[in-house]
C-alpha cells in the first residue's frame, strides 16, 4: 500500500532534481530547490549592476537595485561637481597602500555586464609592490601603452576599486616603461618579478574561470585575460607563448559558449542601428548624465574587449604562422563609438561630444547615429570594398582610429585566407607568377578598401605628442603590410611554418626571405627560375620607399613606446626591403658581368635599387651623413661611381635596420632581431632557402 502511495505521489511530481533525489510537482519549487540546496552561480542569480551583490529572490533584488541607484545618485552632483570622483587614479602619491578590492559603487542600468569589477577577487598571491610603486606603474601603462591599445577606460580607472588581478597586469606592462634599459641588475631583477607576477596572474585567473566559467562575461576578467595574453606572446619564451596560446584558445571558446561574439544575444537593447531600422524611440530621458554616461562606458568596455579578442587572434600571432581561432563571419558587434567619447573624462564632456558627433541629444545617441553599414567587422570591411562606401562607416572610422586598425586587419586576415587556398592550388602557365593571389576583381576590391584607408589616414593632422598618434602610425605600418603581402606573402605562410613563438617565427622569416623560397615551393619545380620579374616589387616600390622613411624616422621616445605588434610588421618590411636590395644588386651585377656596362635605369633593377637606397640616405639623415640625405652615386649611369655604391648598398641598409631594432628594446622583438641579424652577417655567407 505504502508502494502505491509513493508511486502515486511519484506521478503528480514530474519535475525532478539533477542534483539529488528531490523531485516536485512546479518547476518554480524546482527552481527554488535548487538556489536554495545547491551551490554555484545559480544560488544566487540576480546581480546587482551597482555593487553587484547577489540575491535569490528577485523581489529582493529589485528592492535593493532601486535603493543601489539612488544612493550612487546622491554620490554624484553635476550641478556642484565638474569633475566627479572618478577620475583615472594615476598620481604616483595617491595612498593606494593596498591592492585589495572594494565592491564598485557605480550603477548601471538597463545593462546585461558590468564593466568594472565584480567581487572583489584576491587571488592567493601577494600583492606585487606597495601602492606608490604600484600607482606609478599604473601611470607608466597609460602614458605609454594605453596609446597603442585603449583597452581599459582611463578616465574610470582607479587602482583602489578595481580587481587586483588587472591592477597587477597593468602594473606589469606599466613597469616596462620605467626599467633602466642600461643597469643590467635591475633588468634581471625586473624581468623575473615581471614573469613571476604574470604566472602568478595565469593561475589565479584561470583558478577563477575554473570555479565559475560565467565569470568569463564579466568584462574586468575579459580584460585582464587578453592583457596577460598580450606581454605572455612577446616575453622571449616558448613555453610563455604556448601559455599564451592556450590562453587564447580558453578566451575564444568562452566567448563561443557564452554568446559573447553576437551583440544581439549579450546585449540586444544596445543595438544602435537595429533601434534606427525599428523606428525605436529611446526611453533614456529618466537618466542622470552619469547613469547614462556609464551605461555607454559598460556596454564600449566589452565591445572594445572583444574586438580586441579578434585583434589579437588574427594579428598578434601571425609571425608564427598560427591561424586564427575566431571568423570575421561569426562575430557580430557593431564598430566602436568615436574614440573622444571613449576617453571623456567626465559626463559633461561625454554629452558634448555626442551632440557634436551626432548632432542629437545624448539621450537619444543610441538610436541610429549610425547605419547598417557599422553594424558588424564583416559588413564595415564589405562597405568598405566597395565603389562606394557608406559616409556612416567613413565618418566612424575616421573618428576612431582603432576601429579602423580592427577593418584593416579584418582585411589582411582575408588576403592570408585567399593565399592559403590559392597557394595549394598547381601554378597555371599562362600565368607563371609566383606572387598573384587574387583576380583582378578581386584585387580591384582590396585595393578600393586600402585606398579609402590610406586617404583616411593622410587626412589625420596628428603630430607624435597628439594622443591618437600612437594608434594612427599602427594602422599606416599595417596598411603598408598588408599591400606587401597581395605581392610578396608571408615565407611561413606558403613554407607551411608554424613557429613555437613570435620571436623564433621572425627569425625563420628572416632567413627565408633572403633566398627565393616561395618561387620554390610554388612555380619551380615547373617553371623557368627568374620568369616572373619583379613586378611584385615594383608593385610595392613606392610603399615600401615611404615606410622605411616612417619606420626609421621614429627615434626616442616614438620608438620606446612603439606596440611590439608593429615592430613585428615593421620588421616584415624592412626583410622586403632587404630581400628586394639583395635581389636588384644581384641582377645589376649580373648585367654587368654579363655585358661590361650598367643596365638602363628604367630597368627594374635599376628602379628598385637606386628607390630603396635613396630612401637609406634620406632616412640616414642626421646621422652622420654629411650629404644632408642624397649622393650623387644615386641614379648615376657612371660605371665606375655606380658599382661602389652597389658594393655597399646592403651593408648600409643592414646597419640602417639594426638601428631599428636597437631602438626598440621594451619588448623582446627588438634586441632578439639585432642577435639575428648579426649572426647571418657573421656567417659572411648568403642565405638560402635550399640550404
Amino acid at each position: 500500500m505504502a508502494e502505491t502511495t509513493n508511486d502515486t505521489d511519484s506521478a503528480y511530481r514530474p519535475f525532478s532534481c539533477s542534483e539529488c533525489s528531490k523531485s516536485f510537482t512546479r518547476s518554480e519549487n524546482l527552481q527554488r530547490h535548487k538556489r536554495a540546496r545547491h551551490g554555484g552561480a545559480s544560488r544566487k542569480p540576480f546581480e546587482c549592476a551597482g555593487c553587484h551583490a547577489r540575491f535569490t529572490r528577485s523581489d529582493v533584488y529589485k528592492r535593493h537595485s532601486d535603493r543601489c541607484r539612488q544612493l550612487a545618485s546622491q554620490r554624484y552632483h553635476p550641478e556642484s561637481d565638474d569633475n566627479p570622483p572618478i577620475m583615472a587614479d594615476l598620481n604616483p602619491h595617491l595612498p593606494t597602500s593596498s591592492l585589495v578590492v572594494p565592491e564598485h559603487p557605480w550603477p548601471t542600468e538597463h545593462i546585461t555586464l558590468t564593466n568594472e569589477s565584480p567581487q572583489a577577487y584576491s587571488g592567493s598571491s601577494p600583492s606585487i609592490a606597495n601602492g606608490e610603486t604600484t600607482a606609478l606603474h599604473v601611470k607608466g601603462y597609460f602614458e605609454n601603452f594605453h596609446a597603442s591599445l585603449p583597452l581599459l577606460h582611463r578616465p574610470t580607472f582607479t587602482s583602489s576599486s578595481t580587481p587586483e588581478l588587472l591592477v597587477n597586469i597593468v602594473s606589469v606592462i606599466g613597469s616596462l616603461y620605467s626599467a633602466q634599459p642600461y643597469d643590467p641588475a635591475s633588468i634581471e631583477a625586473g624581468n623575473q618579478w615581471r614573469r613571476d607576477c604574470w604566472k602568478r596572474g595565469n593561475n589565479d585567473l584561470q583558478r577563477l574561470v575554473a570555479a565559475d566559467y560565467s565569470e568569463m562575461r564579466k568584462t574586468w576578467v575579459l580584460q585582464t585575460w587578453l592583457l596577460h595574453i598580450v606581454y605572455g606572446a612577446y616575453l622571449n619564451d616558448s613555453a610563455d607563448f604556448e601559455e599564451s596560446k592556450k590562453m587564447l584558445r580558453l578566451a575564444v571558446d568562452a566567448a563561443r559558449e557564452l554568446g559573447l561574439l553576437r551583440q544581439g544575444i549579450t546585449m540586444p537593447d544596445s543595438l544602435s542601428w537595429a533601434s534606427q531600422a525599428d523606428g525605436v524611440v529611446s526611453q533614456d530621458g529618466s537618466k542622470t548624465p552619469y547613469t547614462r554616461w556609464m551605461s555607454y562606458v559598460s556596454v564600449e568596455s566589452l565591445k572594445v574587449a572583444l574586438y580586441t579578442l579578434v585583434f589579437l587572434d588574427s594579428h598578434i600571432f601571425s609571425p608564427a604562422n598560427i591561424r586564427p581561432l575566431i571568423s570575421p563571419m561569426e562575430f557580430g558587434w557593431e564598430l566602436p563609438f568615436p574614440s573622444d567619447l571613449w576617453e571623456a573624462k567626465n559626463p559633461q564632456i561625454w554629452t558634448q561630444r555626442v551632440t557634436e558627433h551626432f548632432g542629437m541629444a545624448p539621450e537619444n545617441y543610441l538610436c541610429g547615429p549610425r547605419g547598417i553599414a557599422t553594424a558588424s567587422l564583416s559588413i564595415a570591411t564589405q562597405q568598405l570594398m566597395s565603389e562606394s562606401p557608406s559616409p556612416d562607416l567613413l565618418a566612424a572610422l575616421t573618428a576612431s582610429p582603432f576601429t579602423t586598425l580592427c577593418i584593416l586587419m579584418n582585411i589582411n586576415t582575408l588576403v592570408r585566407d585567399f593565399t592559403r587556398c590559392y597557394y595549394q592550388l598547381p601554378p597555371s602557365p599562362s600565368d607563371p607568377s609566383a606572387f598573384h593571389i587574387l583576380t583582378q576583381a578581386q584585387n580591384k576590391q582590396i585595393y578600393s578598401a586600402m585606398r579609402v584607408i590610406s586617404r583616411i589616414v593622410k587626412d589625420q593632422t596628428y603630430t607624435t605628442d597628439s594622443p591618437q598618434f600612437p594608434l594612427w602610425r599602427s594602422v599606416d605600418i599595417l596598411h603598408c603590410s598588408a599591400k606587401i603581402s597581395l605581392c610578396r606573402p608571408d615565407h611561413l605562410l606558403i613554407g607551411g611554418i608554424v613557429d613555437n613563438s613570435v620571436i623564433a617565427g621572425l627569425a625563420t622569416s628572416t632567413h627565408l626571405t633572403l633566398g627565393d623560397y616561395v618561387s620554390v615551393r610554388r612555380s619551380a619545380p615547373l617553371l623557368p627560375p627568374h620568369l616572373w620579374g619583379d613586378e611584385g616589387i615594383l608593385a610595392v616600390l613606392n610603399d615600401l620607399a615611404s615606410a622605411l622613411s616612417r619606420i626609421t624616422g621614429e627615434e626616442g621616445e616614438s620608438a620606446f613606446r612603439e606596440s611590439p605588434w608593429v615592430t613585428a610588421s615593421g620588421y616584415g618590411i624592412l626583410l622586403c626591403i632587404w630581400a628586394a636590395l639583395r635581389r636588384a644588386a644581384k641582377d645589376i651585377q649580373t648585367h654587368l658581368d654579363t655585358f661590361n656596362e650598367l643596365p638602363r635605369t628604367s630597368e627594374s633593377c635599376m628602379l628598385i635599387f637606386n628607390t630603396l637606397i635613396e630612401s637609406v640616405f634620406l632616412s640616414q639623415k642626421g646621422d652622420g651623413n654629411q650629404n644632408g640625405g642624397r649622393d650623387h652615386r644615386i641614379w648615376s649611369t657612371d660605371r665606375d661611381s655606380f658599382v661602389t655604391l652597389l658594393d655597399q648598398g646592403e651593408l648600409l641598409f643592414v646597419s640602417l635596420m639594426q638601428r631599428v631594432c636597437r631602438d626598440r628594446y621594451l619588448w623582446s622583438i627588438g634586441p632578439s632581431m639585432v642577435t639575428v641579424v648579426d649572426e647571418i652577417l657573421a656567417s659572411g655567407q648568403p642565405t638560402t632557402a635550399l640550404a
